[in-house]
């Protein structure tokens, strides 16, 4: 590393993020001289795991020299929104260049012979109307085409017929008859030729050539960086448990280079953060579609006599303004380079662990060689960790058994990138487990087998929910509801080891746990531990809920959830508030209140049933009456019966008075209890603001 002081390479740095698209379009760049080529080969490479990796090349040059870098056309975009260029030595970067990478169709239709349809021979022919050509058909031939026309011949096939102009005057020729034709002017065959070259381009995919110039006196570092897309570096790990409580943590990290770079003596970094990142399409020119507008002509007029003198014309608009040209390079002040600004512990392996604000990387220490298409596995960490054996469970992933798992605790001081876990125990390969992405000082558990010799059973049910209290404030009931869950949890051990289950429980909204009591809260579930056996080894992070030395242990899982619910009073029924008076602790003055409610409501009630009560029998009344009225009907007038049947209808009628007047008191009883009623709520609720 250069131990020039940071102030004194500051005041000799010069870098420039290049705008290519801005220095192609400087209106003063002229071809550079030739200048000898360099060569810079990558020195540093840092390694996301959001899929594209940072590479540095660096290098010297002496006095002008170019640096050619080939890539491959769909890592154009990437390189050049990212490229950085620095010459440390005190000179400067020209603009960089590259070939235009126009779309196909675009390119082909600016030669003279378009070619972006894919033309037949008499497509093409017909493009050259008006050049010389020469004709190898049943003989040789020399002419101008005229044109190309499909003819129709009866019972045959349409024929294509080429016109040319001759020297003996316009012959027609059946291109099927045709086996060669060349152009006369070598201008158009070389375009002709260069549009076929444009197609074996694009089709090859060749890399892209960009070319840097860096000019300055003697001899210089310089370096150029850049981001590209990079498969995402992998970690995997092994775990070995040993003695209780501790295990032996090995992690490697999976290079892959499929680049036609050659990594020789590179510097690695391996980064566990995912910074933003997006491709941005700047390497083919973007074009806008503008309206044409036609060119605007002065009417033709008839000649007029002058009527006299006009008014002054007003002054023309300014003209507009011409753009000036960009640049060909923005340049800035130093770019302080001192490779990536991280520093950390270390641990003992390959690599060295170093945080950084929001990710954490891993520095390999020694330099890496990775050949072209290669892949290497690196070892990043060596350590022992605290690791406790126990069984998990989990319904949700394993209904009848528990996992054997073992909880991992990053003491490290590392950050453990997410990847797979293969697991070794005194009997050598236990199993496999995933691993999320763990911070230092945090844990995971990590399942790698299922735990044969234990089996579970689970069992829930549901309470009805009832109310547990009731308040008044004001004119509403405030009540409290609870809904109860309760889940067995039976496991049976089946071998003669003893063991630490540590049971998930799924968390449900708004239910809290009651018992047992101080489960530990994950993200979605609570978890419980259950000793089988006097000497199951405990796990410190996971207090025991439940130890079992029989046969047979079950966890009693209860969950509470309380409901608040407001009600008007004047929406509460008789029934409600009586039960609410029987069942449920009130304070004095509620419990007055709601019995006077009560009383009313139950007087209400009453007055509304004896109305029902007098309106029948009303109603049996107008039933009689008509069948009266109908018998009467067939009778004399003079007979007894007819008179005794009008005797019957006035005291009918002396009922129905009555009964009327009784449903009219009736009715008004009930708008006067109504009436208390509502002056009563009216003053719970102005108790309730004042």
């Amino acid at each position: 590393m250069d131990t020039t002081s940071k102030g004194a390479r500051r005041s000799r740095t010069r870098f420039a993020v290049l705008v290519v698209a801005a220095a192609m379009a400087w209106a003063g760049a002229q071809p550079a001289a030739e200048a000898p080529t360099a060569e810079l080969p990558v020195r540093h490479l840092v390694l996301f795991t959001n899929g594209v990796g940072y590479f540095e090349h660096a290098g010297t040059v002496v006095g002008t020299q170019e640096i050619e870098l080939p890539v491959p056309p769909e890592h154009m975009d990437d390189l050049l929104q990212s490229l950085v260029v620095q010459d440390l030595g005190g000179g400067r970067v020209e603009a960089v260049r590259y070939g235009a990478r126009d779309p196909l169709g675009r390119v082909l239709s600016s030669y003279a012979l378009d070619l972006s349809g894919d033309p037949t021979l008499a497509q093409l022919l017909a493009q050259a109307r008006g050049e010389a050509v020469r004709i190898e058909a049943g003989e040789p031939l020399r002419g101008v085409i005229v044109n190309v026309e499909r003819v129709a011949v009866p019972d045959e096939a349409p024929r294509t017929l080429l016109t040319l102009a001759t020297d003996d005057g316009l012959q027609r020729i059946d291109l099927d008859e045709v086996r060669a034709v060349a152009f006369e002017r070598e201008a158009l065959q070389a375009e002709l030729d260069a549009a076929l070259a444009a197609i074996a381009r694009y089709r090859g995919g060749d890399a892209a050539s960009v070319r840097l110039r860096f000019v300055g006196d003697g001899e210089r570092e310089v370096r150029v960086a850049y981001v590209r897309e990079m498969p995402v570096w992998k970690a995997s790990y092994r775990l070995a448990l040993e003695e209780p409580g501790r295990a032996e943590l090995q992690g490697w990290a999976i290079l892959d280079n499929p680049t036609a770079l050659d990594l020789e003596d590179v510097s690695v970094w391996f980064v566990a953060g995912q910074p933003i990142s997006f491709v941005a399409s700047l390497y083919a020119p973007v074009y806008v579609d503008r309206p044409r507008v036609e060119v605007s002509t002065a009417p033709v007029l008839d000649p007029v006599a002058d009527a006299g003198q006009f008014a002054a014309p007003a002054p023309q608009a300014e003209a507009a303004r011409s753009l000036m040209a960009p640049s060909p390079a923005m340049m800035a002040d130093a770019l302080e380079s001192e490779g990536i600004g991280f520093g950390g512990a270390g641990v003992e392996a390959a690599a060295e662990g170093v945080a950084g604000g929001a990710t954490f990387a891993y520095r390999v220490s020694d330099p890496v060689t990775v050949g072209r298409f290669e892949s290497a596995m690196i070892p990043i960490v060596v350590a022992t960790v605290e690791a406790h054996a126990v069984s998990w469970y989990d319904a949700d992933v394993l209904r009848d058994h528990p996992l054997r798992a073992v909880r991992l605790v990053n003491d490290s001081g590392l950050h453990l990138a997410a990847g797979p876990v293969t697991v070794f125990d005194e009997g050598g390969f236990a199993g496999q487990a995933m691993m999320a992405d763990v911070v230092p000082d945090d844990s995971r558990m990590l399942a790698y087998a299922v735990d044969l010799d234990v089996r579970v059973s689970v069992a829930s049910a549901s309470e009805p929910e009832r109310v547990v209290s009731a308040v008044l404030r004001g004119s509403v009931l405030e009540t409290s509801w609870r809904s109860v869950l309760t889940t067995r949890y039976r496991l049976e051990p089946r071998g003669d080891g003893e063991r630490f289950v540590v049971v998930e429980h799924p968390q449900r909204g708004g239910f809290a746990v009651v018992s047992p009591e101080g489960p530990v809260e994950t993200g979605d579930a609570w978890r419980f531990g259950v000793e089988l056996g006097a000497g199951a080894p405990l796990d410190p992070t996971v207090p025991s809920h439940l130890s079992c030395a029989d046969d047979e242990c079950v966890l009693t899982v209860v969950m509470e959830r309380l409901d608040g619910r407001q009600t008007a009073v004047a929406n509460v029924g008789g029934d409600q508030i009586a039960f609410y008076l029987e069942n449920v602790d009130l304070s004095d003055a509620d419990r007055e209140a709601l019995e006077a409610v009560l009383e009313l409501q139950r007087g209400m009630a009453e007055l509304d049933r004896q109305v029902v009560a007098l309106e029948a029998q009303v109603n049996e009344v107008f039933r009689d009456q008509s069948r009266i009225r109908d018998n009467m009907a067939a009778l004399e007038r003079n007979s007894s019966l007819y008179r005794r049947y009008l005797a019957d209808l006035e005291a009918q009628e002396n009922l129905l008075t009555e009964l009327r007047e009784a449903i009219a008191d009736r009715r008004s009883e009930r708008a006067e209890a109504q009436r208390e009623l509502d002056e009563l709520i009216a003053r719970l609720a102005a108790a309730a603001g004042g």
